[in-house]
């Protein structure tokens, strides 16, 4: 295997407006993991654990980032609760999140910059 494939293999992306959104590590790791699968059909125990947390932090998580409108939650009576990401639109402006509104406005100068760049480009 070339060592470009064994890089790519190992890229992992995070956008700019969930890494910089304020979340905590659990809450993170959570959106991080739900994510991945698209739609998250496992029991509350099962993400637990595959997350690294207690069933009692993950719960807490999953309720905040759903608060937050970051994932929906599809509520099925006798199985497990289905979650997935939210669209951006959704989204809640974080509370607590002064903080990281320079980094932001870096961020959208240098995404703003890139479009421009692009475009001069075509």
């Amino acid at each position: 295997m070339s060592s470009s494939t064994e890089s790519t293999k190992s890229i992992i992306f995070v956008h700019a407006d969930i890494d910089l959104y304020g979340l905590g590590p659990y809450e993170f790791r959570l959106y991080a993991h739900i994510g991945r699968r698209g739609k998250c059909y496992s029991s509350l125990d099962t993400i637990a654990k595959i997350c690294k947390m207690s069933v009692r932090r993950a719960q807490s998580g999953l309720k905040e980032l759903e608060k937050l409108g970051l994932i929906e939650k599809e509520v099925r009576k006798g199985r497990t609760d289905i979650y997935q990401l939210a669209p951006r639109s959704n989204w809640k402006r974080p509370e607590k999140s002064q903080d990281l509104d320079e980094e932001r406005k870096k961020v959208q100068e240098k995404l703003s910059q890139n479009d421009i760049n692009n475009e001069q480009k075509s």
